[in-house]
């Protein structure tokens, strides 16, 4: 019913506003702009469908690219190990990104930070809610839900300033599907494992709960208006807006 912004659409998994968006921009510029992300392995079609999942990617590259996000714009190549150490902690192999290969700009900082914001609120009041209600993490995180064509795939990622993790959960063969749109869902399937992992790391202080993202000017006030909107519009009986 209504409207919706696009930030709502994002919150709320909305098909029809990423469709809107990528008719709008384009395929194309929607390829390059995840290739510069960091989907640079998997093979995007530019297509209008792919605003509905109908081009795989693999874990490591939907990560890399929400990485790109949390580190408000750099992209840094995944390396698969970064230390080896023995039993008792030793330190063996120190194995660096290679010399020379400084981040990589890829995005504004003024747009990763609205990014974030827009990825926060995902996890506040939108489809990735499972993140506070049954995880219980209250640091500050940000994230999304995805489901791949027909209900095939079902992924969550989630951020920290300091990490992000991600999960996919589903079948190498894509013809063997999770059978329902409920466990299709990110929300339902791939969220727990990550919650479950980062509450793990924030509980037994792997990860510093204090730290947080920055946030756009107006960020916070605006967040106060909108909880209040939908209090009254949920009190006169309207839709969302």
């Amino acid at each position: 019913k209504g409207w919706l912004s696009l930030e709502d659409g994002l919150v709320y998994s909305r098909n029809a506003v990423t469709a809107q968006v990528i008719e709008e921009v384009g395929p194309a510029k929607v390829v390059q702009f995840a290739q510069r992300m960091g989907v640079r392995e998997s093979r995007l079609e530019a297509v209008p469908s792919l605003a509905l999942g109908t081009s795989p990617v693999t874990l490591l590259e939907m990560t890399s690219a929400y990485a790109t996000i949390a580190a408000l714009g750099e992209y840094r190549a995944p390396v698969l190990v970064t230390r080896i150490s023995d039993a008792k902690g030793k330190l063996l192999a120190l194995i660096a990104p290679p010399e020379g290969r400084p981040p990589e700009r890829v995005l504004q900082t003024d747009v990763a930070v609205q990014l974030v914001d827009m990825l926060r609120a995902a996890v506040d009041r939108g489809t990735g809610q499972g993140i506070r209600d049954v995880h219980g993490i209250r640091a500050d995180v940000a994230g999304k839900t995805g489901t791949t064509q027909n209900n095939a795939d079902g992924w969550f990622i989630l951020m920290r300033p300091d990490l992000v993790a991600g999960a996919w959960v589903g079948f190498d063969d894509p013809r063997v599907t999770l059978r329902s749109e409920y466990w299709g869902q990110g929300a339902h399937s791939a969220l727990h494992v990550v919650g479950d992992f980062m509450g793990q790391a924030l509980t037994r202080n792997v990860l510093d709960s204090r730290e947080e993202f920055p946030s756009r000017a107006g960020a916070t006030l605006q967040s106060i208006l909108r909880r209040a909107g939908e209090t009254l519009r949920s009190w006169l009986g309207l839709g969302a807006h």
